[in-house]
Formats: structure tokens, C-alpha cells, sequence
């Protein structure tokens, strides 16, 4: 309710969760911060922590089904485990094996079962039996039901007895498929101080470069960097950059933590353009300084991990990315963001040239660009109304119809706008040729 409240910044809303429940690290309020921005309990709108609609009416209506069904959207295995308690019921372990073999997790403790036990245990859809095990109540049958699951499959997954806890290991099995994109910024953030499993946090970066667009290439080992990005952009653009990953467990990567010498060596070695430190919130000013002098950037895993969620909404090209590598020192993400803004303006005034058209159709019919802009003369020049008519006037979009002198009305609903785009990114997707 405190956001409801007051007008919260991201900054401010971590601020707060430290204080309100005394945090000594800011590492755990940022986690916290991001779980519920993830999770859509709280969402961002112009620059400030918001509650959307469906956690309205969680908090006015105490309807547990609507804030577990906004976790299940975003984070696996909540719905999943709650299914899997529908024909019996299974210990922590049964659930851990289960969630390891069949849906491709490698978690070697309870911990992230438990987490989903207190969510679905607070909601009253499952209940602790005899002998410590969880089964699904019928408040919990009945969400199911409505939550769309997919079927179970014919027959049971069938759980080995007794399931051994499983052994510790030096470094945790390599991810069978890369992390999901909803759940890359809080891995990244998480893996970045479990420094018992670097990594962990290695194959967060690699992904993280690979959702970005990149060829992000696992190397590591003796004399080499973690991770080699690729940009593909032609003979006379394309450009790599060598990416070392730092797990620090205390949170906070400092100068005396890092080898310049050799970020340097990795760089020569493979004939990069660039060179990029990856780490949980790197301090003090000796370590930019010499960052700067040997050419690497230094970028914190908060904000790559912001740079993840802002792609999910803000997708932008390789030739965009390499903005980021060409400030050295500490990472400056000014350009990027404002990149990524415009893209978001030139999307809202398509939406809203679409919206215009077709509210006023019936009553003016067609419309030129200077038409639409007198309407609307705040948000674009007339040159930019005309560069968003001709796009969505091109075969491949197909939603207006028309010429600049004669002017433009909606060629379509919506629907069908959204197949054409649908099969295009369908057609992107296919191997080319050979």
C-alpha cells in the first residue's frame, strides 16, 4: 500500500524494502524489488513503481488465485508443482526430482521447492500431510482448473524410492537450454554472488548476450575469456567483445579483485574490439579509473539484468548494442536507453495513428500524415507521422491502406495485422538456404 501511497522510483522502492525490513545488504532489496516488477505485482510507468489492475484487486478483494496466478505466469514450476500433486502426494524431495528430470531444472537443493510451497501453502491450495508430505486441497483442484494447465501426460511420471538428496559438486551442471527470458534478470543477479558456482553466473552472461542478439560463445579455461561475443554485421561493421564474469559473494566487485593484465591478453588473443567486465555492483573509484586505462567497460549485473527486461520491451539491433562497449570506465547506458525510448515513441505513434483512423474513418475517411499530425502535433514531426504511414502502408504489414496524397484508412482489424507479423517472424525463424 505504501506504493499505492506515494509516487516510488525504483531506487526509492529498494530503499525502502532495505529499511523496512532491515537488510543489511541492498543486494537482497534489489532482489525483492525485481521479484515483484517480474512478477507484475508492481508495475513501472514512467519511471515509477505502480500497482497494476489484477494486484488491485488482490489487495482489495484478498483473492489469493490472482497473485499466484501472476507468479505462475512469470516464474516455472508453480502452477507445474501444484499438478503435480493432483493424483498424489509427494515429499520436497519426490517434487525436487520431478522438477530436475522432467522439466529440465538443475537445482541440487530444496530451496526453490520450499519457496514455491510457501506460496501455494499461504494461498490454501495444498496442505501438509502425514509423513511430510504436500497434497493439493480442493481450493487448489479448483484453481487448476482454471489456470489452463496442459494435461498430464497418459501415464505417471514415476519417482524412484527413496530418492537420494543429491551429492554437492564443485560446479553445477551446464543448463540443458539457455535460461528463459523471464527469468534472466533475477539469475543473473542471483548467480552473480554465488560465488561457490562461478559458473553459474558465466552462463547467465552468455545468455544474456545471446537474448540481446548476439553469438555468445562459452570459452573459459586457461588463457581465455569467459564468454566471446559476435556481432554479425557485415565485413565492415561486425565487431566482438571478450566478456569476463565475476562472481563476488560479499556482493560488491572491487579494483583489487580483478586482473587488468589479462582482461587485456584476452582481448588480443581473440582479435576483439572490445572488452567488458561483468560483476555485482562494482565500487570505488580506483576500479573505473583503471578499467578506463585499459580500455575495458565495467557494467554491474543489475544492469545487464535491466538490460534484459528493457529489450523484452524495447528490442534493439546489434549496431544499437555497441554503444554500450565504446564508453570505457564505467558503463554508460545513456545512448542505449535512449534508443530504446524512441523505439517505444515511434511503436505508441503507430498505435495511436492506427486508433486515430479508426475512430474517424466513418465520419472523414481518409487521412494524410499533416491530417493526423494537426491531431496530434505533440508526439511526432510530420516527416516521422509519414515514415509510420509508409511501414504499416508496406505488403509485409498491411494495416493501412493508401498514398500520401490521397491519404490512408485501416486495411484491416487488428487480427489480422497480428497473423501477418505472426507469419513473418515465422518465415525470420526459418534456416535460410544450404
Amino acid at each position: 500500500m505504501i506504493v499505492d501511497r506515494h509516487r516510488l522510483s525504483k531506487d526509492e522502492l529498494i530503499s525502502f524494502l532495505q529499511s523496512e525490513f532491515n537488510q543489511k545488504r541492498s543486494h537482497d532489496s534489489h532482489l525483492k524489488a525485481n521479484f515483484l516488477l517480474r512478477t507484475n505485482l508492481l508495475e513501472e510507468e514512467a519511471g515509477f513503481c505502480v500497482i497494476g489492475d489484477w494486484t488491485r484487486r488482490w489487495l482489495y478483494d484478498n483473492e489469493p488465485a490472482v497473485v499466484i496466478a501472476l507468479i505462475h505466469r512469470r516464474i516455472r514450476f508453480v502452477g507445474e508443482m501444484l499438478a503435480e500433486l493432483q493424483e498424489t502426494p509427494r515429499s520436497a524431495a519426490e517434487l525436487l526430482w520431478i522438477a530436475n528430470e522432467k522439466y529440465g531444472f538443475a537445482w541440487r537443493t530444496h530451496t526453490q521447492i520450499d519457496i514455491r510451497r510457501g506460496w501455494l501453502q499461504s494461498a490454501g491450495f495444498i496442505e501438509m500431510q502425514d509423513e511430510r508430505k504436500l497434497a493439493i486441497t480442493e481450493t487448489g483442484r479448483f484453481f487448476l482448473s482454471r489456470l489452463g494447465m496442459a494435461p498430464a501426460p497418459p501415464k505417471p511420471v514415476q519417482v524412484p524410492e527413496p530418492v537420494p538428496e543429491p551429492a554437492p559438486v564443485d560446479e553445477p551442471p551446464s543448463p540443458r537450454a539457455p535460461t528463459p527470458p523471464d527469468e534472466l534478470p533475477t539469475e543473473i543477479e542471483e548467480s552473480s554472488t554465488d560465488s561457490g558456482h562461478p559458473n553459474r553466473f558465466e552462463l547467465a552472461v552468455r545468455d544474456a548476450f545471446a537474448y540481446l542478439g548476439f553469438q555468445a560463445d562459452m570459452l573459459g579455461g586457461s588463457g581465455r575469456t569467459d564468454v566471446l561475443l559476435t556481432a554479425r554485421l557485415g565485413p565492415s561493421d561486425s565487431y566482438k567483445v571478450t566478456v569476463d564474469a565475476k562472481t563476488v559473494g560479499a556482493g560488491r566487485l572491487t579494483d583489487g579483485q580483478v586482473d587488468w593484465a589479462t582482461l587485456v591478453e584476452h582481448r588480443e588473443k581473440e582479435e576483439a574490439a572490445h572488452s567488458l567486465l561483468v560483476g555485482p555492483e562494482p565500487s570505488g573509484a580506483r576500479l573505473f579509473s583503471r578499467a578506463e586505462g585499459h580500455g575495458v567497460t565495467v557494467l554491474s549485473a543489475r544492469q545487464l539484468a535491466e538490460q534484459c527486461r528493457r529489450h523484452a520491451q524495447a528490442p534493439l539491433g546489434l549496431a544499437d548494442h555497441r554503444a554500450l562497449f565504446t564508453t570505457h570506465g564505467e558503463a554508460d547506458l545513456t545512448e542505449i536507453t535512449s534508443r530504446a525510448a524512441e523505439f517505444r515513441r515511434i511503436r505508441r505513434i503507430a498505435a495511436d495513428i492506427c486508433q486515430m483512423l479508426a475512430q474517424r474513418e466513418a465520419i472523414v475517411g481518409y487521412h494524410r500524415a499533416r491530417d493526423l499530425w494537426m491531431l496530434q502535433p505533440q508526439t511526432a514531426t510530420k516527416t516521422e507521422f509519414q515514415s509510420v504511414l509508409d511501414t504499416l502502408a508496406s505488403p509485409l504489414v498491411g494495416a493501412v491502406h493508401g498514398d500520401p496524397e490521397k491519404g490512408y484508412v485501416l486495411a484491416t482489424n487488428p487480427e489480422v495485422v497480428t497473423l501477418r507479423l505472426t507469419l513473418l517472424s515465422e518465415e525470420l525463424a526459418e534456416p535460410g538456404p544450404g
